[in-house]
């Protein structure tokens, strides 16, 4: 028994009721005003009359409501969805399908972009609309309406229970994050309680958050790093502000309007932004920067070096499946350059071979997770969670992970003789080409590290010859002359069996949602041209 990641955060209330908690486009709650809203939004889903666990989906954009919902349901002991805004109509039908979604919260924005495919959501009975003012209500086929007003009536009279409600086990599913669904359909990642409030807390540990941070949070809510980052932000007591990513010059705007303390990124956020020029000002109030999500090129962590310091720099990794495995501390950053760290609380980290033996310093091998942050696997999937959760080797047990199951992560590092831990890549995305394994990583560091690339992402695409031959798609607005560039600096620092056999020049690189580069798109964009010609 314990307190959900809900409750946690509402004793902010009482202990600093005047605070600013989330602030979003001119708006700000204050931790005590977050307190009486979460209630308020609580007390309104307890009308409906769900059963513990039942499954409700938040469709909205990112914002003070669509966090205060969020936190409710999960006071409420339901199981929450999150989705994000930027998924296609026939994605959100599939998600909404998947889970069986009986609740779905939105917008009247968000709920026109997804109307149509309601009708084919048979488990879906209602949906509530969070916009403060319904001028014209949609007509729904299956589904009844309604407004958090119409919810309104007798909530007073419930408000004092909601408040006392625990998570009746630390093991029962708080959560389902859906992937991003770059490689075939999105799968539902169950998360415990215990997995949302061991990772918020182990986070603002570590990262030694407190209630004096500003953190900016540009990542969606359905993204796991996205979502910790505001779950540990607020835990802290610290002021959340809420913004959609846009370009990165207005990213250092509001860092240096907002006087921003900690910045959470991806790799597609750091590379441009670290071209810029950083106002004095952000660089002395920024206190720390976060990275996740994939490495991040040689060239873009020395520009980012350049302008705050190694001492501002945490590097970390980890994946859906487990919420966060590894962390590289600023202190540390010079002396392991390159690394993803070492595990963090809570956490135990294995590097496997793949007959099952331990990896040897310097022997590359996949990355095992196990502890208290492996999630509970993956919702309605059976064989895929049998294939990715599954017993340590037995050198690995001890007495605590025995009867646990574990992450295989699929993603390929090696480890040094101190224990740091250096990513090589995806398992899936290793390049195989002329008998030799390629890391997709080196070819694309060497890329950005060019002052006119923005993005890179080196393919293997099938070959008769080499098994794989290597195409590299670039993010630039740039002329030609920029493929001859790259092709004297690949000639004169990687052998020939890592030259690119050709370099395609995007102005926009196809993105998932949770702002990654979409390889497979990428893949199936090259396969399409080739079959025209």
């Amino acid at each position: 028994m314990q307190n959900t990641i809900s409750n946690q955060i509402l004793h902010r209330s009482d202990l600093q009721s005047d605070h600013i908690a989330l602030r979003h486009q001119g708006q700000c709650l204050s931790y005590a005003e977050l307190g009486q809203r979460v209630h308020y939004y609580a007390a309104a889903l307890r009308q409906l009359n769900l059963n513990p666990g039942e499954h409700i989906a938040l469709h909205a954009d990112k914002g003070i409501d669509s966090v205060c919902a969020l936190l409710a349901s999960i006071l409420c002991k339901l199981t929450v969805v999150p989705l994000n805004p930027l998924l296609k109509p026939a994605q959100m039908q599939h998600i909404l399908i998947d889970a069986g979604i009986t609740v779905l919260i939105s917008n009247q924005a968000g709920l026109q972009h997804i109307q149509a495919c309601l009708a084919h959501c048979t488990s879906l009975k209602q949906v509530i609309l969070s916009d403060d003012m319904v001028q014209t209500r949609p007509l729904l086929a299956n589904q009844e309406l309604l407004t958090w007003d119409d919810l309104s009536s007798s909530i007073a009279a419930q408000t004092q229970s909601i408040e006392t409600i625990e998570a009746s086990s630390s093991q029962m599913i708080a959560m389902i994050l859906y992937t991003s669904g770059s490689t075939g359909a999105p799968k539902g990642v169950m998360l415990s309680h215990s997995n949302l409030s061991i990772g918020a807390t182990v986070v603002k540990d570590y990262l030694q958050l407190t209630n004096t941070d500003r953190i900016l949070a540009l990542l969606p809510l359905s993204f796991d790093y996205g979502l910790n980052q505001v779950l540990s932000g607020l835990l802290a007591g610290a002021e959340v502000v809420l913004m959609d990513y846009l370009l990165p010059r207005d990213v250092l705007t509001t860092l240096k309007k907002q006087a921003i303390t900690v910045l959470a990124g991806v790799p597609s956020l750091w590379n441009p932004l670290a071209k810029l020029d950083w106002p004095k000002s952000v660089q002395q109030q920024l206190r720390i920067i976060t990275n996740s999500g994939g490495a991040l090129s040689d060239s873009t962590l020395a520009r980012l070096e350049e302008q705050l310091g190694s001492d501002k720099i945490v590097l970390m990794y980890g994946l859906t499946e487990a919420f966060r495995a590894s962390y590289l501390p600023p202190t540390e950053f010079s002396n392991h350059r390159g690394s993803i760290g070492r595990a963090i609380p809570q956490t135990e980290l294995f590097v496997v071979k793949p007959n099952g033996e331990a990896c040897k310093p310097g022997e590359v091998g996949e990355l095992v997770q196990a502890g208290a942050l492996v999630s509970l696997g993956y919702w309605n999937q059976a064989e895929a969670t049998a294939a990715v959760f599954k017993p340590l080797p037995l050198w690995a047990q001890n007495e605590q992970n025995r009867t646990q199951l574990a992450v295989w992560s699929g993603d390929q590092v090696e480890q040094d003789e101190e224990g740091y831990l250096y990513f090589i890549g995806r398992k899936d995305a290793m390049i195989k080409s002329s008998g030799y394994r390629i890391s997709p990583d080196e070819i694309e560091s060497l890329a950005c590290a060019h002052h006119l690339v923005e993005l890179a992402c080196a393919l293997g695409i099938e070959d008769a010859v080499l098994g794989q031959s290597i195409v590299l798609y670039i993010q630039t607005t740039a002329d030609n002359e920029l493929n001859k560039d790259l092709e004297k600096e690949f000639k004169r620092c990687l052998p020939n069996y890592m030259q690119p056999k050709q370099i395609i020049r995007l102005q926009q690189f196809p993105m998932t949602s949770n702002a990654k580069i979409d390889r497979n798109q990428l893949h199936s964009m090259f396969c399409n041209s080739t079959k025209k010609h």
